[in-house]
C-alpha cells in the first residue's frame, strides 16, 4: 500500500511500481522507457485497456518531490477501484473509463534530479558528472535539473525553446528523448504534467490557435472545479524569460491534444518540500486524470450520437 506523508527514494519508488504491477497485473503493466545520464531507469506504468492514452508525468524537476508519490497513490486507488468495480469520489466509474482508455504514468521523468534533491550530489555515480555538479556549489535540496545540469522542462523542441548553455540543444537530454518517444508511440487524448508550487492550473498556449485555447480553457475549468486550484492567466504562461521549451508546449504543438500543467502545493512552500504536503495535495488533484477521461468519453459519445 502506498503510504502518504513518507519519504521515498527513487529506488523505493521503483520497488513500489513493481509491487503495484504484481498486485494489479490484470490491468497494470510496467515498462522502462529510457535511461538517465547516470543510467537510472525511467519507468512507466500503463493502466487500462483502451488504445487511446492519457499521459501523466511528474518529477520533471528534481526538487518537486511530492508529486511522484501522489501519482503512485493515484495508480493504486484507480487500479483498486477498477478491480472492485466501485466509483471514485462517488462519480467516476473507473472500470468503464479504463475499459475505453489507458493512462500512461511516468512518476519520475528525471530520476537523477529527484535523487539529488533528496540525497545530495554524492548519489550521482558517474564521477565526471558528480564533480561537474559539485563545482557549481549549489544547494542540492533546490536542484531542478538532471545530472548534466540541464532543466528538462526547458529542453523540448518547440517554438518557445531558448538555448541556455553551450552544451544545451533541443531534445539533447536522454530524459527528454524518452518522453518524446512515449508521446509518439500511440494515439492519445491529452497530457497532464504535475509540478509544484502555487495550486495552479496552466492551460494557455500562445503558439496555438484560439480554437485550441478555448477547448483547453473549458477543460481547465472542469479541472478547477474538482481541485479548487486557480487558473493561470495568459500572461503567466511564461513566468520568466527562460521558461519556454516545456513538455506541455511540445505536446500541444506537435501532438496537438489538450495539455495541462498542474502546480500542487501552496506558493510559499519551502524546498525541500515536507512530506506532510502529500495528503492535502493528493486530495486536491487525485481526480484530475479521471475528470479528463470522463470529459473525453462524454465528448466522444456526443459525436457518435
Amino acid at each position: 500500500m502506498i503510504a502518504l506523508e513518507e519519504r521515498y527514494t527513487y529506488e523505493r519508488i521503483s520497488e513500489e511500481m513493481e509491487a503495484l504491477v504484481q498486485q494489479f497485473g490484470e490491468i497494470l503493466s510496467s515498462k522502462v522507457i529510457g535511461y538517465s545520464h547516470d543510467d537510472r531507469e525511467i519507468r512507466m506504468l500503463k493502466l487500462g485497456l483502451g488504445e487511446e492514452v492519457l499521459f501523466c508525468t511528474a518529477g520533471v524537476h528534481g526538487r518537486e518531490t511530492i508529486n511522484p508519490i501522489i501519482l503512485l497513490k493515484m495508480i493504486e486507488e484507480y487500479a483498486n477501484a477498477y478491480t472492485e468495480r466501485k466509483l471514485l469520489a462517488d462519480r467516476y466509474d473507473v472500470w468503464q473509463i479504463l475499459q475505453n482508455y489507458s493512462i500512461f504514468w511516468i512518476p519520475v521523468v528525471n530520476p537523477d534530479g529527484y535523487s539529488i534533491a533528496l540525497q545530495g550530489f554524492q548519489v550521482i555515480r558517474n564521477p565526471k558528472l558528480r564533480q561537474a555538479l559539485r563545482i557549481r556549489r549549489l544547494d542540492y535540496r533546490n536542484w531542478k535539473c538532471n545530472a548534466r545540469g540541464i532543466d528538462i522542462n526547458r529542453n523540448f523542441p518547440c517554438k518557445s525553446y531558448i538555448k541556455r548553455f553551450y552544451y544545451d540543444a533541443p531534445a539533447s537530454e536522454r530524459e527528454t528523448q524518452a518522453l518524446i518517444r512515449v508521446f509518439r508511440s500511440c494515439p492519445s487524448v491529452g497530457y497532464v504534467d504535475f509540478h509544484s508550487r502555487g495550486k495552479m492550473i496552466y492551460y494557455y498556449r500562445s503558439a496555438l490557435s484560439g480554437v485550441y485555447n478555448r477547448q483547453n480553457y473549458y477543460l481547465a475549468r472542469r479541472l478547477q472545479e474538482v481541485s479548487n486550484y486557480r487558473l493561470g492567466q495568459r500572461e503567466e504562461e511564461f513566468s520568466a524569460d527562460y521558461s519556454g521549451g516545456n513538455s506541455v508546449h511540445y505536446y500541444s504543438e506537435v501532438i496537438g491534444g489538450p495539455a495541462i500543467t498542474v502546480e500542487t502545493v501552496e506558493e510559499n512552500a519551502k524546498f525541500p518540500l515536507k512530506e506532510e504536503y502529500q495528503t492535502d495535495a493528493y486530495r486536491e488533484v487525485c481526480c484530475i486524470p479521471l475528470e479528463i477521461l470522463a470529459q473525453t468519453m462524454q465528448s466522444s459519445c456526443r459525436k457518435k450520437c
